[in-house]
This record gives structure tokens, sequence and C-alpha cells, in this order.
């Protein structure tokens, strides 16, 4: 090595080759090559040398390694997640004038100056992205057809997309859930004034109109599959807590539609706490997650997505528009995406569909569930989708009576676990209980 005797190397020439050694320009190029913000946290704290580095250069590193851990086309919508969780003061207009903000041309991350603290809630945001990404794609795909080649593993297209529709739901839940206090406007005496929710026609106007029908049913594919993810925890504390045996609620679904006020609440808690409850495994885990009083209550993402409950059928469907309808009704696309095979699987499902009818009802729940609005155009003709009659297109199903017997069954079990846990509740009882307990 040039500058170095042949002889053996002493305790000061071994000092200059340790990394502690480089020079301030080489240490910043080693940050700003790292993966992820919890490998760049992780090396500011391995020497005081490399700590002092990276407080000099903190939001060079900090942009530069984002940039590395989230794709370019997911910036913008991960950002905006980030930002709507931090918006000092919830109210209607602060919410207008942040939806104007995002869906117009200017690209606020590019000029964030970051905190570390920061970016390691984007990063643990990002992970929970990635998870439920993997999970849903081998989630959806279990439901599809098996022909060959069609189950192969998601494309790159594929990925960006479904990541794109989680950060939008992480959005969607940071902009419509009720407020935490400190997020709310004080007024006479200090009191917190508790802001009135945005409606459903108020979200459409301002945020689900802005999008296509086939972005919207993607959204709705992703509120279903998270649903299903939390639902393990939560019927496990359902079925044996005693608060909720008195307070009767439900862990079969008796409704028919997958309507459960209390699930929607714990959706709304956003993708972290779904990550914790989903991965919980034991009961204790989820029942501290589960605690009723922290329900988050707001505007239930299912309500606001679906179309009104006394919507007429009648109208002129999708199948028959002209041209002029076609551009007033068929909203184009929020997101930049070359494929066009969501829309394609969307027009196919959609061809009889009305005006208001274009996304979440409930009798397209089982293409939901196939994430039928997230694949590319080459997956969708190995399926034959585009071809294929409707009906058959559906996912197949227990016959009426087999099911209504399976359910009228588990309903009759609740009703009896509600009974015995309402009379233990009476007497004092709290915590676990199984029936025989």
């Amino acid at each position: 090595m040039e500058g170095l005797d042949a002889g053996p190397l002493t305790a000061s020439d071994i000092a200059q080759l340790q990394l502690t050694s480089l020079t301030p320009e080489l240490k910043c190029a080693i940050f700003t090559n790292l993966p992820d913000v919890t490998s760049a946290k992780s090396l500011a704290l391995a020497s005081s040398s490399f700590y002092y580095t990276f407080l000099d250069a903190q939001a060079l590193i900090l942009t530069q390694v984002l940039q590395n851990e989230i794709s370019t086309p997911l910036l913008h919508g991960a950002f905006a997640a980030y930002k709507a969780s931090r918006i000092p003061v919830w109210s209607k207009q602060a919410i207008q004038d942040f939806l104007n903000e995002y869906f117009g041309d200017s690209v606020p991350h590019k000029s964030q100056k970051w905190k570390l603290s920061e970016a390691l809630h984007m990063s643990r945001i990002h992970s929970c992205v990635e998870f439920f990404t993997a999970e849903f794609a081998s989630f959806a795909l279990s439901k599809n057809p098996t022909a060959r080649g069609s189950n192969a593993a998601p494309s790159f297209t594929e990925i960006i997309r479904i990541k794109r529709i989680l950060y939008r739901f992480e959005l969607y839940c940071n902009l419509f859930r009720k407020p935490i206090h400190d997020r709310m406007i004080r007024g006479q005496r200090n009191c917190l004034i508790q802001p009135s929710p945005f409606e459903k026609q108020e979200q459409r106007g301002i945020f689900f109109d802005r999008f296509s029908p086939w972005e919207n049913e993607q959204l709705g594919c992703i509120h279903d599959y998270l649903i299903e993810e939390i639902t393990v925890a939560f019927n496990d504390v359902a079925e044996h807590d005693v608060d909720w045996g008195e307070l009767s609620i439900a862990w079969v679904d008796t409704s028919g539609n997958g309507e459960d006020f209390y699930k929607e609440g714990f959706l709304l808690k956003g993708l972290d706490f779904i990550f914790q409850l989903s991965t919980a495994r034991i009961y204790d885990d989820r029942h501290s997650l589960l605690e009723l009083s922290q329900n988050s209550g707001g505007s239930y993402l299912f309500e606001a997505l679906g179309p009104p409950r006394l919507l007429q059928y009648g109208g002129v469907p999708l199948e028959e528009y002209n041209e002029e309808e076609e551009k007033l009704y068929v909203r184009s696309p929020f997101d930049d995406d070359d494929d066009i095979g969501p829309a394609e699987a969307w027009r196919r499902v959609h061809a009889k569909s009305t005006k208001g009818r274009f996304y979440y009802v409930e009798d397209h729940c089982l293409f939901r569930r196939r994430g039928y609005v997230m694949w590319d155009l080459s997956r969708l003709l190995g399926w034959n989708f585009l071809s294929l009659p409707v009906q058959a297109l559906a996912s197949e199903r227990l016959s009426g009576y087999l099911e209504h017997l399976e359910k009228k069954a588990e309903r009759e079990k609740q009703e009896v676990s509600w009974t015995e846990r309402s009379r233990i509740w009476s007497e004092g009882g709290r915590g676990w209980w199984a029936p025989g307990d």
C-alpha cells in the first residue's frame, strides 16, 4: 500500500486504516449509500466520529437514504401520508388545504429538511407497506385461477400499484379519522372543541372523486384485505373477553355484508397499528392492543367508499356510454400507470353498472378478494379474465343452504357466549373466558 513501509503495520498505521479515520466526505458517502434509515441510525451511533458527521449533514443524508429505501414512484404518496399525520390542528379547512396541495403539481417532499425522528417514522410505515404488499399479493393470488403461468410472482408494476394504494389507505386514515386531543381546537376556558367529521358525500367531493373508479376499487380491495388481517386477533378477543361479551361484540358476521363498526374503528388507526395487531400471536398482546376506549371513531372507509344506501339502480350502464358520458363520469387515473390491466378489469366487471355504483358495491366483494384491479394486463389475459362471462369469474362459494347452516350454528354459539359472559360480568368477573371455564 502506498505510503506504508513494507514491514509490519504499526498501531498508528492500523488507526489510519480504520473507518473512523476517513474524511467527512467519505463518511457522508457511506451514509448516503445505506439501504434504509434504521441502518443510518445504527451507523451514527457506532462512533462519535460518524455521529458528528451525521449531525453535520443530517438533512442531506436522510433525504438520500429515504430515496434508497422508498422507490421514486412511491415518494409522493408516502410523504403525503406522513404530512397528513402531522397536520397540527385538525379542521375541515386544514384538510381541504392539504388535499389541494396533494392533488396539485407541487412535489413538497423534495424540499423537506428531514430530522431523524421524522425519517424513522417514514421508514416504519414503509416497512409496514412492504409487509402488507407481500401478504396481500399472496392472499389475493391464492384466490385466483391456477392456470399455467397466471399465478407467477407479482411484477414490479403490480408491486408498485399495491404499495401506492396502501399509502393511500394510510393517507385516508390520517386525514379522516377522529383527531386526538392534541390536534383539536381549544375554545373558551381552554376546552377542546370536537370537530365534526366529513360526511360521506363531502369525502367523495374532496377525495374519492379525484381518482379513477378503478383506483377507488383498488382502495376497496385493500380495505377488505386489511379487515381480514385484523379479524383473527379481533375475533380472539371478541370470543373470550368478559367485558366484550357484556357489550355483545360480535365475532360472527351477522349482517351478511361484513359491516362491523368496531373493526372499522380499529382499522382507522392505520398501518402501524394493523401490523402490530395482525402479527400479535398471544391473547394478552391482542387484548392490550384492542382497548375499546382507544377505538378510532370517525368516518369509516367502507361507508365512504360504498354507494349511497338508497341509490336507484336505474340509469345508463357503463357499456352504453358515449364519448361525452365517458369523459363526464369516468375520471382519468391520478397515478401514472402505463398498464391498462386495472382499467380493463374494472370495465369488464362494471359493464352493466350505472353512475354511483362504479366502485365498492357489495356484489363485487369476491372480485375484490382476488385483487382484480391490481394486476397487469398480461396476467389478466392468462386468466382469460377479459373474455369469460362475469358470472364465471367469481370465486366458488359454499352452497347457499350449507352457508346458512354454518352461520346459524355460529350465531347460536355466539348468543350463548354473550349470555354466559354477561352473567359473569354482573357478578364482578373480568378477563378471559371460554365455554366450560
